[in-house]
């Protein structure tokens, strides 16, 4: 299901937003994403896997947005953010639940705030929901049941003219 959502993807990018679609890096490797998956100690959904395969987020210098005011960081970014997160558990954070090593934050906006894969589900619902991280604030609120429902929302609305970008 997630090869045929990005191949979507990808023909909706290249038809629609060229010059977006030119700042995207080429696919991470498997053996890049089986040593994040070593590092952190979890294993990768097939989708993430498949999306990071097919593209490594976007070049750092573009501050275009994927998705609202997301954008796709290179898994380079996810882990040097992760590894800044993970280590504030702790020590920085006064609530535990501010921040959870289960999470993988693999959309930001540029400010501190991200969207991530809830690896472990450690507040609740289940491993692999779609969490919205905002630094500012401490709900935590679910935005997707999984990566698939989320790819694919992000497909359709792309391809029915809905998507909205900031």
């Amino acid at each position: 299901m997630s090869d045929a959502l990005i191949r979507r993807m990808d023909a909706w990018l290249a038809a629609n937003r060229p010059e977006y679609y030119a700042t995207l890096l080429p696919g991470a490797t498997d053996e890049q994403l089986d040593a994040f998956e070593r590092r952190f100690e979890m294993t990768l959904q097939p989708g993430f896997r498949a999306l990071y395969g097919w593209r490594n987020g976007q070049d750092p210098m573009s501050f275009d947005s994927l998705q609202g005011n997301w954008m796709f960081a290179s898994l380079e970014d996810v882990t040097d953010t992760k590894d800044t997160l993970d280590g504030m558990i702790g020590y920085d954070f006064e609530d535990p639940a501010w921040w959870r090593a289960g999470w993988v934050p693999f959309l930001g906006n540029g400010g501190g705030s991200h969207l991530c894969v809830d690896m472990r589900a450690e507040d609740g619902g289940q491993p692999g929901q779609l969490i919205e991280f905002w630094k500012a604030d401490a709900d935590r609120p679910i935005a997707y049941p999984d990566f698939a429902a989320w790819l694919r929302q992000l497909v359709d609305a792309m391809e029915g003219g809905t998507l909205e970008l900031s």
